[in-house]
């Protein structure tokens, strides 16, 4: 098996479904693993009748929980989605294309906030335009990237070479810096498309946020049972 998709879950039973089901539409061979962070609900239940290896994991927090589902996963290749996260129809196909050109330690995609008013959509949006057109020119000129942990693929043995997530915020960040001094290996691709939902923009403000993710890639800072977008 080439490929382990990663769901970290918490009480996610009302739109898991929706996340799961664009998966199982990709092309080719994988296994989904839904890891269940101390859900109340029926979270568990939604997983295991489509179909997905369901495990559970104590330590709060979105770090533990993608590691606990990498440990025990099949694939050579580890695949991050969160549980509000729709892939793009050819999201896998694009994957594996690319890694039969070349092999590669990670590959990495563009995440879409959705949004029915289309002026909060741009807003939304616009973090995540001016994050991409970064990582694009580093990877361009200075073979450098900077990725989030929820819209990529990374070779399982490679990701525990360097440790896994580490339980801070802005994990894919710390991770990518890792990465960096490891050496590894990686394509940036900005039509590998995870669409998620703006429920965490919506409850926590949009400014607020990016102003706390940017200062948590600035000074390191330990997560305290930092896990999932917070819920509508």
């Amino acid at each position: 098996m080439k490929y382990s998709f990663i769901i970290p879950a918490l009480n996610e039973e009302k739109i898991i479904g929706r996340t799961i089901k664009s998966i199982k539409r990709q092309k080719g061979f994988f296994e989904i693993i839904v890891v269940d962070n101390g859900s109340t609900d029926k979270t568990g239940k939604v997983a295991k009748d489509l179909g997905c290896r369901v495990v559970k994991e104590r330590q709060k927090g979105i770090s533990p929980a993608r590691n606990k589902g990498a440990k025990i996963a099949k694939g050579e290749y580890v695949c991050f989605i969160d549980a509000d996260g729709k892939l793009s129809e050819n999201w896998l196909e694009s994957i594996d294309n690319i890694l039969k050109k070349k092999k590669v330690d990670v590959i990495v995609g563009a995440n879409v906030i959705e949004y029915e008013n289309i002026f909060k959509k741009i807003w939304f949006n616009g973090y995540h335009f001016i994050s991409y057109l970064a990582v694009y020119f580093l990877k361009l000129f200075f073979n450098k990237i900077y990725f989030e942990g929820n819209n990529m693929a990374i070779r399982k043995d490679f990701l525990f070479k360097i440790g896994g997530f580490e339980t801070v915020i802005v994990e894919g960040y710390w991770l990518s810096k890792k990465f960096r001094v490891a050496g590894g290996t990686s394509v940036f691709d900005p039509k590998i498309r995870i669409h998620y939902s703006s429920r965490g923009f919506d409850k926590a403000g949009y400014v607020k946020t990016i102003v706390y993710w940017t200062i948590a890639a600035i000074k390191k800072k330990k997560a305290i049972n930092y896990s999932y977008k917070n819920k509508k």
